[in-house]
């Protein structure tokens, strides 16, 4: 397997005509996931680039939302249409999706790690990422 936890930029993983991805999936399909659903703990979002507060405020209730799904467990597919078809981002939008998604997490007492990342497309620096939301470890 490819995962990559904590840090992001590897591109371990299967090769996919050039850029990277981060993904759940073990073996990534060439140009989609299968669509997203309401119910689980899986998110699909395109990106998430500097949501102002009232934005951030709904993915942070999202969230949550995946979490108690996945009891306690979520995955986020950055890059990815709700229909699950494959966008990819550049690499400066994809950081900042990472660190929104990060945002998120601390807003919802949560944990974030990258756990994939893939090429995928042509003239995209990275395409859809995995990450993987867990409840926040409790302090002593």
């Amino acid at each position: 397997s490819s995962g990559i936890n904590a840090e992001y930029g590897g591109s371990d993983g299967p090769r996919h005509r050039g850029s990277r991805l981060l993904s759940n999936s073990e073996q990534l399909p060439d140009t989609e996931l299968p669509p997203e659903v309401e119910e689980g703990n899986i998110e699909y979002k395109l990106k998430l680039v500097n949501p102002n507060p009232s934005r951030l405020e709904h993915l942070v209730t999202q969230m949550k939302w995946r979490l108690r799904e996945g009891q306690g467990e979520a995955v986020y597919e950055i890059g990815v249409c709700d229909n699950g078809k494959l966008a990819g981002l550049c690499r400066y939008e994809m950081d900042a999706s990472i660190e929104t998604l990060k945002t998120m997490s601390k807003l919802a007492d949560a944990e974030c790690i990258v756990l994939k990342e893939f090429s995928v497309l042509d003239n995209k620096a990275v395409s859809p990422s995995t990450l993987h939301i867990t409840p926040a470890p409790k302090k002593a």
